[in-house]
This record gives C-alpha cells, structure tokens and sequence, in this order.
C-alpha cells in the first residue's frame, strides 16, 4: 500500500471511519485516515472477488482489521484463514502475504502500515506454493 502523505490524510484527532464511506460496492477505494512517518492508516473497500497479488514489505509491518464482509488472508506457508467484522491481523516485515474478499459482499477494512516511509516498500513475490492464488486484473494492496 503506498505511502500516504499528511495532507492526504484526514489526519485528525477524531476520525469516523463511518463517514462518509466512499465507493459504489462494485468498485476500489481507499481513504487515507491518518499520516505520521511513522504510521499510515487507510480505510480501504474493495468488491466481492477481489484478490492481491502475493507481496511483501521488506521495511513495514502492516495490519488488516475488519470492518465489514469478509477477508481471506493467506501469510507465508500457512492455510487461508478468513477475518470477519472485527477481525484483526498482522503481516510482519518480510512475511508473503494475500487477501482476498469472501462471499458475495464487498470488504471494508482499515490497514495500517508502520514506519510510513517515501519509499517503494512493496516487493511482489510469487513462489511456487502460492501458484493457486488467483489476483484480481491490475491487484494492488
């Protein structure tokens, strides 16, 4: 997920992830909620089907909390797990890991992504064990 700048960010004190919440279901988006270098929040809603391509981040750790539908998250060797509201999970620097939208619903989500640096902190890794992991056209995280 790339870095957020402060002035993109609603970068309050007090933010509603509630309001508004941009985005027809059929389509991606994000919002970014706070900027700081060294913590990027997004609210980020993708439609059902969507699927990553398998990435990791060699100099961040991220976190994926739930706020409605469901997501598959997949991490290094370990099985698909899938998160529903509420949710929470961690991919930790260097660690392979996908998601992917569950069910017939659109996912909502907030990631969170620690230090927020200006740099390209994405590698896109497909092993061998991750041949069955279908991403979506033009998948980004």
């Amino acid at each position: 997920m790339p870095y957020v700048a402060r002035a993109e960010a609603i970068d309050d004190h007090r933010v509603d992830i509630h309001e508004p919440t941009p985005g027809p279901r059929d389509t991606r988006w994000r919002r970014p909620l706070i900027a700081d270098p060294d913590l990027r929040v997004v609210l980020i809603g993708w439609p059902p089907g969507f699927v990553t391509v398998p990435h990791h981040h060699p100099h961040a750790v991220e976190t994926f909390q739930v706020v409605s539908g469901h997501l598959g998250f997949r991490l290094d060797d370990r099985a698909e797990i899938e998160l529903g509201p509420g949710g929470l999970t961690i991919a930790r620097r260097g660690e392979i890991h996908g998601l992917r939208v569950l069910g017939d619903q659109p996912l909502v989500f907030i990631a969170c992504v620690a230090p927020n640096l200006d740099i390209p902190d994405e590698q896109v890794d497909v092993p061998d064990r991750w041949r069955d992991w279908r991403p979506s056209d033009e998948a980004t995280p």
